[in-house]
């Protein structure tokens, strides 16, 4: 939930006014009313997650897109060889020409669909389709601006994650999670909670993964009970929790989007950093992973949004906003506390700045907690009181797992970066045919955000080459914007930023990384390097890379220099989109 600053709100009416929109009807509705537009989304995409009678479509379901190549793509090409055309005879050679290629085009693009039966793919298919359709048309009627061009980012993306989801089982590159015929992981307790309708009354120690909060799994059992009330198998209902983890990823989108707008960023450089978010991999693999993580991030990030337009406008509203992302945000995983010290920051000091009305600023606190500390702490204190599980208790792997790496010296550890861990960008896990395992922990991050941890050549051989692409284009994407956001913190003047955004952006930043790096070597597993126990840097990577964008598009006079910079960080938001895309099309196909 969030509440939007007055300012944005006149922002976009006066957009409206103008005429600047570019759709009417229908896109005002999404783009004003983004949550509930992902959620019927989502809820279509169950027929797409239940339904098994799409296999005698598959010819007719490719007719369409060929239709729409051949009636679009004709008239387009014979439009654009008259416009620029200098002659008759040169006129018909171009007609002729681009209506052939049109033609050809189309017809090995339903060989392609009928040759291959996955629905994934033909969804993928059909999204880049008419995500090409789209620009085309926009470019050509000059309507492809800033705003259309997120919509498409936005779409194409979602459509990416469902197919995820609809070529991932519930058993295939999960985390800690079964299935739903076991008693343990996070299947075991969503199953739990399901048949049982009560929270497990005994030790959560002693069943695999039942000592998170509950709040993820309890919403995941209700929508089991939704689904079989209405006749869908137990099964395809246990598949179809992937809809409410598809829904969080989405979800993640439009938030990192609002955040964006909130700390200034607009245009090219909000382009590049929606984009940056929408195709990072980490994103598509949790739409299909039916763990807690994807809400807890969600939460995460909705507090974040929400501390912003409090700290504009400090309102009771806004700050039970805050209180309820936390609180709900811990009752689905404990780290989302890694928030609350930025959090804490802003709301000293708006206090401070605002000692006159401290009585005003003390009863929000005391509301703050009175909300938040049950809601975030209550199944802690439930264990502790009843079984004597400690407050922070973290299950522990044994140091004969064939994950441990503890062996190794802690500066081998941090500062090792040899030839050989990337000779396979994709390889973490000797478990699962990585020639070793990943022990440096920044590595690790980049390549669990890219193939997590069983999207290596091994088992994908076919990701060859493109692989290597999206990971060296993360790799230079996160090298700069790490190096634009401490540019960012250095500069004091015409700053994008003000000094309460920096610090607030850097609490953040310092928190998960410092977090990340101490886990790692609390726990010194392979398992434990991963990028999903510190996401939010991801968001605030893509960030600084589209202020920097920003920036280079300031001036440009006489700075040749900026205008190629920019141009380069476009060439390789675009390269990482397009590889990324490719990658886990690839992987659906396989």
């Amino acid at each position: 939930m969030d509440f939007k600053p007055e300012h944005l709100a006149v922002e976009e009416n006066n957009f409206v006014q103008n005429g600047n929109y570019p759709c009417s009807g229908f896109v005002k509705f999404v783009t004003a009313h983004p949550y509930i537009t992902v959620a019927v989304l989502c809820l279509m995409c169950t027929i797409l997650t239940t339904s098994t009678s799409f296999g005698s479509m598959y010819t007719i379901l490719a007719l369409i897109p060929m239709l729409v190549i051949l009636f679009a793509g004709v008239p387009t090409g014979i439009y654009f060889s008259a416009k620029y055309a200098k002659s008759s005879d040169e006129r018909k050679k171009m007609a002729m020409f681009s209506s052939l290629a049109i033609f050809v085009c189309a017809v090995v693009f339903f060989l392609a669909i009928t040759m291959n039966g996955n629905m994934a793919i033909h969804i993928m298919n059909y999204a880049l389709c008419i995500s090409a359709v789209l620009l085309a048309y926009l470019a050509c009627t000059h309507k492809l601006n800033d705003k259309a061009f997120i919509l498409i980012i936005f779409a194409l993306a979602f459509a990416v994650r469902l197919a995820y989801v609809l070529y991932t089982d519930i058993s295939v590159r999960q985390h800690d999670v079964g299935n739903f015929d076991m008693e343990i992981g996070h299947c075991g307790y969503i199953r739990y909670l399901y048949q049982n309708l009560n929270f497990p009354d005994f030790d959560v120690r002693t069943a695999w993964q039942f000592y998170h909060p509950p709040f993820h799994h309890m919403i995941s059992a209700l929508w089991m009970h939704l689904q079989t009330a209405l006749g869908i198998n137990y099964y395809v209902a246990g598949e179809n929790v992937q809809i409410l983890t598809l829904f969080y990823s989405s979800i993640c989108m439009v938030l990192s989007y609002k955040i964006f707008r909130q700390l200034g960023l607009k245009g090219r450089g909000l382009v590049c950093a929606v984009a940056i978010v929408a195709f990072c991999p980490t994103f598509y693999i949790m739409a299909g992973s039916i763990n807690n993580d994807i809400l807890s991030i969600a939460f995460m990030l909705a507090a974040v949004l929400n501390t912003l337009y409090w700290h504009k406008n400090p309102t009771f509203p806004r700050i039970m906003a805050i209180s309820l992302c936390v609180g709900l945000g811990m009752m689905t995983k404990l780290s989302v506390w890694m928030v609350a010290p930025a959090i804490a920051f802003v709301f000293l000091y708006v206090f401070f700045k605002n000692l006159k009305d401290f009585k005003k600023y003390l009863l929000q606190f005391v509301c703050f907690g009175v909300v938040c500390a049950p809601l975030a702490l209550w199944w802690q204190v439930r264990n502790l009181l009843k079984f004597g599980v400690p407050l922070t208790y973290v299950p522990a792997l044994s140091i004969t797992s064939d994950q441990y790496i503890g062996n190794l010296p802690v500066t081998e550890r941090l500062f090792d970066f040899s030839a050989g861990q990337f000779a396979n960008v994709g390889d973490q896990f000797v478990t699962y045919g990585a020639s070793y395992n990943e022990y440096n922990p920044l590595v690790a991050l980049f390549k669990t955000s890219m193939f997590d941890e069983l999207i290596n050549t091994a088992n994908y051989p076919k990701i060859a080459v493109f692989n290597i692409i999206l990971f060296w284009s993360a790799v230079v994407i996160g090298v700069f914007g790490f190096v634009a956001m401490i540019y960012a913190f250095c500069k004091k003047k015409n700053s994008a930023l003000n000094n309460v955004q920096k610090i607030f952006v850097a609490l953040i930043y310092v928190v998960f990384f410092a977090s990340y790096y101490v886990f790692c070597f609390q726990f010194p597993f392979v398992c434990t390097e991963n990028i999903r126990y510190a996401v939010p840097l991801i968001i605030i990577g893509a960030f600084f890379v589209g202020l920097a964008v920003q920036y280079l598009g300031k001036n440009t006079n006489g700075k040749t220099y900026k205008s190629i910079a920019r141009g380069a960080v476009y060439t390789l938001v675009s390269i990482f989109s397009v590889s990324s895309i490719l990658v886990y099309y690839i992987v659906g196909m396989s």
